[in-house]
């Protein structure tokens, strides 16, 4: 799958590019730490941005906001607590002289640059990471940061993950919430940190959001900035369509006659889980797959199908892409499915379950956004989740997407709701944000 969802462009409600200051939280957490190096990537002028807005957000914009794309690279840890070094996408915002005399004339506060931490969808290929989508042409490459900084006006804060980007090379922690909630952290502290080095003024709002495994790293980035950012006032957090309790999922997974969805991300957490948590890798494929072959596959090479193919999961050439087509006992051996099912003590089972993300209750506002009918995710991971934090007293919201507005399925290699959603998904999460910045909520 491609990280560059297509947003949709009917979105009509503008975001004001103010919010309330928080002066008490400056020059806390500066991320001097994580901080190691940034590339200016691209320095595109308001004017030549209003025209991309104009294009294809908002045909009746008169503003838009200069986009000035960083790589930024960071120090974080692992989920083995080894060191890494990251690296991230971090656009800026800068408005025009016109837009901040009109903000005068109106009696407006001035403009200050509010955040929004996005976390992107499962990618295979370093080819769909942020800092690799995001080139130096003129152009804006990211999709959704024309939307969130070139238009909105956020300063638009996309990690790489690890695994990806600068950190190529490391096994990616997939689905696993201290290494992705302290890479997406310490990727916030740093841009932080290079922004207000280079002038920029924060009023220290955050936002989070992401999608699928974004959404599940937004829940868990929320959660660790709660406990530990003291410098940022967390808003409003919407994560959409994420595996929050990966125990009932993998339940449900991983049974020898269940027919896979979606191949790569089972094998993913098969190869990431084990490497991290010390299972044989060996064990629990099936015979028929080798470790190299889970290398290669998860190498950063190759994407989707590819992937599938790598691992015996897909025959392109007689229209089998992997999706809906294997069993589980095609990528796992019996041996480990047996045992995942009948054993309590499990390795990979007690680990999913140290994974959940459904236990805590958050402070900050939250959204649950997810399509009813997801066929990847099922809504009951918001729904229950959304109702677990509800009843603790949380200040939760869940926004289902009926089927009907979906766009119909495209090809064989993109067949799934889950995938087709993601647009109408951010369109929804940007007005909430909206609200919440506006004071509307």
């Amino acid at each position: 799958m491609s990280s560059k969802y297509i947003v949709v462009l009917s979105i009509v409600v503008l975001l004001s590019a103010c919010g309330t200051d928080s002066t008490s939280k400056n020059k806390i957490d500066t991320g001097a730490a994580q901080f190691v190096d940034a590339t200016v990537i691209d320095d595109i002028n308001a004017s030549t941005m209003l025209a991309y807005v104009k294009g294809g957000i908002d045909v009746n914009a008169t503003n838009a906001f200069a986009y000035k794309a960083v790589k930024i690279t960071y120090n974080t840890v692992n989920e083995d607590n080894v060191p890494v070094v990251a690296s991230g996408l971090l656009v800026i915002p800068t408005a025009t002289d016109k837009y901040k005399a009109s903000r005068a004339l109106q009696g407006q506060v001035p403009f200050t640059v509010s955040m929004l931490c996005d976390n992107h969808i499962t990618i295979f290929a370093n080819t769909d990471a942020p800092t690799t989508i995001e080139v130096s042409d003129g152009k804006p490459n990211y999709t959704l940061a024309i939307l969130e900084s070139g238009y909105a006006g956020f300063a638009g804060i996309y990690p790489d993950y690890i695994g990806f980007g600068s950190s190529l090379g490391t096994v990616h922690p997939y689905i696993m919430k201290k290494a992705s909630a302290r890479a997406s952290l310490d990727m916030i502290k740093a841009s932080m940190k290079y922004m207000e080095d280079h002038g920029v003024i924060l009023n220290h709002q955050l936002y989070i959001t992401g999608y699928s495994e974004g959404g599940y790293v937004a829940m868990a980035t929320a959660q660790k900035v709660e406990n530990e950012l003291g410098s940022v006032n967390l808003m409003g957090v919407a994560p959409m369509a994420g595996p929050y309790n990966v125990k009932d999922l993998a339940d449900i997974e991983l049974n020898a006659t269940h027919l896979m969805a979606y191949p790569g991300f089972l094998a993913d957490l098969a190869y990431s889980y084990s490497h991290y948590y010390d299972a044989n890798l060996s064990e629990i494929a099936n015979a028929n797959i080798s470790i190299g072959q889970f290398q290669t596959a998860f190498s950063g090479n190759y994407d989707t199908v590819a992937i599938h193919t790598i691992l015996g999961l897909a025959d392109p050439a007689n229209d089998d892409y992997g999706f809906y087509t294997h069993k589980a006992d095609e990528l796992f051996s019996t041996t480990f499915l047996n045992s995942y099912n009948n054993n309590v003590n499990n390795t990979m089972k007690v680990k999913f379950e140290e994974n959940n993300l459904d236990n805590w209750t958050p402070r900050s506002k939250m959204n649950f956004i997810q399509c009813i009918d997801d066929d990847i995710i099922p809504f009951s991971e918001s729904n229950n989740t959304y109702n677990k934090f509800k009843s603790n007293g949380a200040d939760v919201i869940l926004t289902g997407i009926p089927t009907a507005i979906l766009h119909q399925q495209k090809d064989a290699r993109h067949l799934f709701v889950h995938v087709n959603c993601g647009e109408t998904a951010y369109i929804i999460a940007v007005k909430w944000f909206a609200a919440i910045r506006n004071g509307d909520i």
